[in-house]
């Protein structure tokens, strides 16, 4: 069974198998929303599509009323996964207001001790040319009372300013955790689609390795998905551990991923294919303590000509992917 707000979150097919299935859901969305003569919006698809989802999940009768009914209970529980979701991001706005208004406070204060410092200084030195003991003594106590203040001002600025740099901390974080893959800790499809716009504005020339995991239905089917999984973070861990610091990794899909070279050549991705190839081809994920399940992968890759757009590179890359499935697998393609 699929899960629904996965399926939301992530906006595509996590695995084959669920395909089918979403197709239904899909289909049964649309018809109820055509028959019912609501506007098809992306925002009324979404709340329920996730309603007759989780109601074939909960195994509900799919009547009009009782979705209508289960829209009220469902959409809510929609509505606090987004809350849930940003709510990190709340936290960040909320405290950078804090330290702001905080910190206004504080340079108040500061100008107000400024100005009474100018005053002291002035009745100071009046003081001395009298001789006013008293005087004296007042003013070293109002010296004592700024000195503290000033202490406390310091205090204020130190934690804010460290109060800052845990926010910053946290939001690089925040941010850096919405663009990855959960599953497989690469970059996400949604990443993908906003950096090959980057690729194609600043890179003169950059090559495209579609990855596909041989035979993983099979796997799915005769190990069950968990161990699929395991083969996917497997996999994951291989291209973030096995690929340079100014190449891209992604998980495009399923059992699909794409590797990307800013300003690196036909050469350069077919070295990169092979040694990934080789790599997975020598891992094996342990089923108990008598069995493993080594598994393989097919590489295609296609490098940009002059007038292409990335959408072209990678409708190369994916039929030279095609090629070395259909030559038995295992292998490396280039276009």
């Amino acid at each position: 069974m699929i899960n629904c707000k996965e399926i939301l979150r992530q906006n595509r097919v996590q695995s084959p198998l669920q395909e089918e299935e979403i197709q239904k859901i899909a289909k049964l969305t649309i018809n109820f929303l055509t028959k019912h003569n609501m506007p098809l919006t992306p925002i009324n698809y979404d709340e329920w599509f996730y309603v007759i989802c989780k109601a074939i999940h909960d195994r509900h009768v799919l009547s009009e009323k009782n979705l209508r009914v289960l829209y009220k209970k469902y959409r809510k529980e929609l509505l606090e996964e987004i809350d849930h979701e940003y709510k990190e991001m709340k936290e960040i706005s909320v405290g950078l207001k804090d330290v702001t208004q905080k910190s206004n406070e504080i340079l108040d204060t500061f100008d107000s001790s400024i100005d009474q410092h100018s005053t002291l200084l002035g009745e100071s030195l009046d003081a001395l040319d009298r001789q006013d003991r008293g005087k004296i003594e007042e003013l070293r106590r109002k010296i004592e009372q700024l000195e503290e203040e000033n202490r406390r001002l310091r205090d204020y600025l130190e934690t804010n300013k460290r109060r800052l740099e845990i926010i910053e901390a946290k939001f690089a974080e925040t941010r850096r955790e919405a663009d990855l893959d959960p599953l497989t800790r690469v970059f996400n499809r949604k990443r993908f689609e906003r950096d090959q716009r980057e690729f194609e504005r600043g890179c003169e020339t950059y090559s495209v390795i579609f990855l596909d995991i041989d035979n993983f239905k099979k796997i799915n089917d005769t190990y069950g998905h968990a161990i699929g999984d395991r083969v996917l973070q497997e996999v994951g861990e291989i291209l973030t551990n096995y690929v340079r610091r100014n190449t891209y990794t992604y998980r495009y899909g399923g059992e699909e991923f794409v590797i990307v070279l800013p300003e690196g050549g036909l050469d350069a991705a077919k070295a990169v294919a092979e040694r990934l190839r080789g790599v997975i081809e020598n891992r094996a994920v342990v089923l108990d303590d008598q069995h493993s399940l080594h598994f393989t992968a097919s590489f295609g890759a296609a490098q940009k000509r002059p007038g292409e757009r990335f959408e072209d590179v990678l409708k190369r890359a994916d039929a030279a992917l095609y090629e070395a499935k259909r030559g038995g697998k295992n292998r490396v393609v280039l276009k």
